[in-house]
């Protein structure tokens, strides 16, 4: 099929959405791979059913392959792809995608692989934090964490895929592959892990022609713990790139926050906020049930101080103990009222909307045990669940 490319109105792209009820721009857009080693459409779908891992094939000989452009051709022709469940489950419990929403907005309509983004978790997993939510493949301290409370990853977290280390070789073809097509490149997401601690990451940003570097966007997801590592730093960086922001994962404020992202120094958080806020874009906050009724004093808290904006689009869906899902309906009624008008509203509602699938006492248990590790009483802080 004959690919063009196209950008139109705002009504018009709209239009385009919601005739065709499959396309998606992210197969187009970006080149994603997670620390399972598995190539995605994007980091909300479910994983695909093929050959393509990040350990055997490099990114570019995977995002043109055939079956990659066979699933370009079915979203054109409005053939919905079974892997993309999560946004058309959203769209059809009455509200906006992901699809329809952050990456229409985005990116609009492209129906031609061009200006290509990478998500690429291939530089390692080390990360200085054990987050309460956070998958275990995505960190090192968490993973240890589970094991040390539990016994197990699986039985802290539940299934949960393994992390896919790359080897040096691996990691080399991957780069040069990037290398040799950084033309095509107009963005790079660098995520971890804690980006900002991976060593593999400097290198590759250090391997771009300076010509090419100024033609690309680059964005981090960072837990903003550090703002260098060795010889290298972030602001050495500002300026090299067409553009360089930080998205900064944040889920409460003071010591809520340190135990949710424990064993986080939330005062030198703080102050590398203030340090680095010419070049953050916003505060990610995930929403998951420690958090869930606070988020306006959570928004008011970094904006009053700090002058950043927080978003809520990250809904924690897995442990699905965590999920805002299974409070019980009086508590959703009143929720699903007070963020009616909330930027990102709409996927808080979404998940409130889900039937309980477990009793909160499954939580409380699971708090209870990494309270009892670390020292740090999560009971002290949280009176909403009949402490």
């Amino acid at each position: 099929m004959q690919l063009k490319y196209y950008q139109n109105p705002e009504s018009e792209i709209r239009k385009f959405y919601e005739k065709n009820k499959s396309y998606c721009a992210m197969p187009f857009k970006e080149i994603y791979g997670d620390n399972a080693g598995r190539y995605k459409l994007c980091c909300h779908a479910k994983k695909m059913d093929w050959k393509y891992t990040t350990t055997n094939t490099t990114p570019f000989k995977f995002f043109f392959s055939p079956e990659m452009e066979e699933i370009r051709n079915k979203m054109l022709s409005g053939e919905k792809i079974r892997e993309c469940r999560v946004c058309y489950n959203l769209e059809e419990s009455g509200g906006e995608s992901y699809r329809t929403d952050k990456y229409r907005k985005k990116y609009g309509i492209d129906i031609e692989p061009r200006g290509i983004g990478l998500k690429l978790r291939i530089n390692g997993t080390f990360c200085n934090l054990g987050c309460y939510m956070c998958h275990p493949f995505n960190s090192s301290t968490r993973r240890n964490e589970l094991k040390e409370v539990f016994g197990s990853i699986e039985k802290g977290f539940g299934p949960a895929a393994e992390v896919q280390s790359m080897s040096y070789r691996e990691w080399n073809d991957t780069v040069n592959d990037i290398i040799e097509n950084i033309n095509l490149v107009s963005y790079m997401n660098i995520t971890g892990g804690e980006p900002l601690q991976l060593p593999g990451h400097w290198k590759l940003l250090d391997k771009i022609p300076d010509e090419h570097k100024k033609h690309i966007a680059l964005s981090y997801d960072t837990n903003l713990t550090e703002l260098k590592w060795k010889k290298w730093s972030i602001f050495d960086y500002v300026g090299k790139f067409k553009e360089l922001r930080l998205g900064v994962s944040a889920d409460h404020i003071q010591r809520k926050e340190s135990w949710m992202r424990y064993p986080k120094d939330v005062k030198k958080f703080e102050n590398n906020l203030r340090e680095a806020k010419s070049i953050i874009k916003q505060i990610n906050c995930s929403v998951s049930l420690l958090n869930v009724f606070d988020l306006f004093e959570i928004r008011d808290y970094y904006w009053d101080n700090f002058g950043i904006k927080t978003t809520f689009m990250n809904i924690v869906r897995g442990p699905e103990y965590l999920s805002i899902k299974n409070l019980n309906q009086r508590d959703k009624d009143m929720l699903m009222k007070k963020y009616e008008n909330i930027d990102d509203g709409m996927y808080i509602k979404n998940e409130l909307s889900l039937k309980p699938t477990h009793n909160l006492d499954v939580m409380k248990n699971y708090c209870d045990r990494l309270s009892k590790h670390r020292n740090f009483n999560w009971r002290e802080l949280w009176n909403e669940f009949g402490n």
